[in-house]
């Protein structure tokens, strides 16, 4: 809950008249010191107009709160009213008497109603729900602060003479001798002085080892000191004892308004929650060592070697009470040192383990790997399409059907380790030379897994790896490279690993160190193929295509680097690079020829639209290339959008840019006509595989026949792929077809070879 911006004005107004009192309370005490015979009521009125304004800055704080916040500041402020009452009953008594008086019972008794309220009102606080272990923790560490607060307390009391008015109907000060009863008086103060050094105990707990609960933590720190001004005035008395206007309990009172002030507008500002700028798993962290018991023993046992050095030994009563503190210190640290063990033991756990499935997890599984002596296969599995079904069913049930799958493996190999590698990825290791451990895995999974009441179908790709002696800490890694391999032929099946596939992966490391040192050095180029009108094979638009020619070796085949690219990220600079290029050369075709200006079709990867800055990237080349969106088309894959989700929303993306998106060999790879629908498709490219069979058939141009159809009927360009003679072209023509692309019309080549045809267009033939 935040306050309302009354509620901060309200609290500054407090705030501020707080300090005008104690800084009144001051300037009267000095004026009172420099003039002649000041009246002993001078700073009364300070005083109770100080305990006044405490009740005002609690009942504030309990306007701005809600439910145990506000029953402690309503509490807080009954017990400033009662605190103001004893103020005002015993300055009035000092101002008919005309000099000091001693407190009439009736104020040392709202004296001490005043602190006691206070201290219920802070022993009423809740705290969180502990474990048994940091419940005896926690007691531990209030009975240390409470033993090292009771000695120093009755060390205190022992110590200094109670302060009793010497005027008129007071007893003179002095401490009674040893053993003697204190006077009526004097046993008031002590108790006032011990109820409220008792009750800053409290509140330095509270905020320190047992947690403020609904409270702002600094809000008691503020209220934490007011507990000191008793004792702190009970020092002082010997000081001002001959000056009859400097009151020792008018004194006390003046900060108090400050205190409560100060408390109130962090409660009010914070609204109970932590303070701005501070990171809540340290503060946590802070919490758990808390250092006001260290503090405290500190605090302690400087008293008593104080004690010690002065009398030249340590009083029976002090050198009890250390030994019982020392007893709660041992106790607390072997209590520390139990917990430090089992939370090492629980952090073993989890860095060995996965905590969705309970599995034991990569670091384990190769841990294990690197143990083994006796041959062993591992198999890692994923299983087939899990982003999507994951995007579809959400993130809790893609949680549940994980685990699902693991209980599933853990069946099907009961005496196997099985791990979660990464991911849906799972690792199954067993000792011997077993055989068929893939298509075993393969085959769990054919029947439906069974999540939250639903029966889920989920497929499984398997690599799989054995081998004996130097070769089983690789094991893991070879079986990753088998998946990799399974996974590029297909789904649902699995591979072996062979001594290919390490070279292979040498291979495409090599490539990618290439791939990315050419792209530092510019090593690669865009060629163009024309995309023309039929049948008179005018220029209409080019597909932008990416070459790599390395200074120090042939040209690389995209067919060699593009998988690579996909498979290390280098896509991603690769894809941005041919974006400005192709846009580049499209904006000087643009201004050169205008609205007969080609269309640059620019190829984008499944991974490219996997980045959520793709469309930020293409808006920003066209804007700073102040190029019509409508001449640049992104050429995607049937696949990379066929599931949906985060690709499919950067198509929306895109198409809302105002560029074109043409599907890309269109027939063989997923096709729906649902994703016709569903995607923000412009143009088909009718794959090279269709335009083969013409002039066969009837059935063999059936496909080709049918997609000229389809995107006729819903408004889109249909552009045939791979015509390679002039007879394609012609019944091409004769389909329907109006676009065509090919190397009967031309092969790629170079920008300049597109500004040639441009400006000369003629038919190629």
């Amino acid at each position: 809950m935040r306050p309302v911006d009354g509620s901060a004005r309200t609290a500054g107004r407090i705030l501020i008249l707080a300090v005008v009192w104690a800084v009144l309370s001051v300037l009267l005490g000095v004026a009172g010191l420099l003039g002649d015979a000041p009246p002993a009521w001078l700073l009364w009125p300070a005083g109770i107009g100080s305990a006044a304004t405490a009740v005002l800055a609690a009942l504030a704080a309990a306007a701005a709160s809600e439910g145990v916040a506000r029953l402690f500041w309503q509490r807080l402020a009954a017990a400033a009213a009662v605190l103001t009452v004893g103020g005002l009953s015993h300055g009035t008594q000092t101002a008919l008497a005309g000099h000091p008086t001693s407190m009439s019972g009736f104020s040392a008794a709202c004296y001490l109603g005043a602190v006691a309220g206070a201290g219920y009102a802070l022993l009423r606080l809740p705290h969180p729900p502990r474990s048994w272990r940091a419940s005896l923790a926690m007691y531990l560490d209030v009975a240390v602060v409470g033993v090292a607060a009771m000695l120093v307390i009755t060390h205190f009391l022992w110590s200094f003479p109670v302060p009793v008015p010497s005027g008129p109907g007071g007893p003179p000060p002095g401490p009674p001798p040893p053993g003697a009863p204190l006077p009526g008086l004097a046993a008031g103060m002590t108790m006032i002085v011990l109820v409220t050094a008792i009750t800053a105990v409290v509140a330095v707990i509270r905020v320190g080892i047992t947690g403020a609960g609904p409270l702002h933590g600094p809000a008691l720190w503020y209220l934490a000191p007011i507990g000191l001004l008793a004792p702190a005035s009970w020092m002082i008395y010997p000081a001002v004892k001959d000056h009859p206007h400097l009151s020792v309990t008018a004194m006390a009172l003046s900060p108090v308004g400050l205190m409560f002030a100060l408390a109130a507008r962090s409660q009010i500002r914070h609204g109970g929650q932590p303070p701005r700028g501070v990171n809540l798993r340290w503060a946590r962290r802070w919490r758990r060592i808390s250092v006001v018991p260290y503090a405290a023993v500190a605090i302690t046992v400087g008293m008593l070697i104080t004690v010690t050095l002065h009398l030249g030994f340590l009083p029976p009563g002090l050198a009890g009470g250390s030994i019982v503190l020392i007893t709660l210190v041992v106790i607390r640290q072997i209590a520390a040192l139990s917990d430090n063990t089992d939370l090492l033991d629980q952090l073993e756990e989890q860095a060995n383990h996965d905590d969705l499935t309970g599995l034991p997890n990569r670091r384990s599984f190769a841990a294990t790997l690197q143990q083994r002596t006796a041959p062993a296969v591992v198999a890692v599995g994923d299983l087939d399409g899990f982003g999507t079904l994951n995007d579809r069913l959400g993130d809790e049930r893609g949680d549940a059907l994980l685990r699902a799958a693991a209980a599933r493996i853990t069946e099907t190999f009961p005496d196997a380790v099985v791990a979660r590698l990464l991911g849906d990825e799972f690792g199954v290791l067993i000792d011997g030379d077993q055989e068929h451990l893939g298509e075993q895995l393969v085959r769990a999974f054919r029947t439906p897994l069974r999540v939250d009441g639903h029966d889920l179908l989920v497929t499984a790709t398997v690599g799989v790896a054995a081998g004996r002696d130097e070769a089983l800490p690789d094991l893991l890694r070879r079986a990753e490279l088998a998946l990799k391999a399974a996974k590029r032929a297909g789904a649902n099946r699995y591979t072996e690993h062979t001594a290919e596939m390490d070279s292979t992966a040498q291979h495409d490391a090599d490539l990618a160190a290439a791939l990315r040192r050419g792209l530092d050095m510019g090593e690669f180029r865009l060629v163009y193929q024309p995309i023309v009108e039929l049948p008179g094979g005018r220029i209409t638009g080019v597909e932008a295509l990416v070459r790599w020619h390395p200074p120090d070796g042939p040209p690389v085949s995209p067919a060699e680097f593009i998988p690579v690219a996909e498979q290390t990220g280098l896509i991603l600079d690769l894809g941005l690079w041919v974006i400005e290029t192709a846009c580049a050369d499209a904006a000087r075709w643009q201004h050169r020829h205008g609205a007969g200006a080609p269309r640059v079709n620019i190829n984008v990867s499944a991974r490219q639209l996997l980045d959520p800055d793709l469309p930020d990237q293409v808006a920003s080349t066209i804007a700073r290339y102040r190029l019509d969106p409508d001449k640049i088309t992104l050429e995607i894959t049937e696949t990379a959008v066929f599931g949906g989700g985060a690709a499919l929303n950067t198509v929306h993306d895109l198409r809302d840019l105002g560029v074109g998106v043409a599907l890309d060999d269109f027939g063989t790879g997923q096709s729906s006509l649902t994703l016709l629908r569903t995607c923000p498709v412009t143009t088909l490219k009718v794959d090279k595989s269709f335009i083969d069979e013409l002039n066969g058939t009837a059935e063999q141009e059936a496909i080709a026949t049918s997609l000229s159809t389809i995107a006729a009927t819903l408004g889109l360009r249909a552009v045939a792929e791979g015509v390679e003679t002039q007879a394609q072209a012609s019944r091409l023509e004769a389909l329907g077809y109006r676009y065509a692309q090919g190397y009967f019309f031309a092969k790629p080549g170079p920008a300049a070879l597109i500004d040639a045809a441009l400006e000369a267009p003629v038919v190629i033939d």
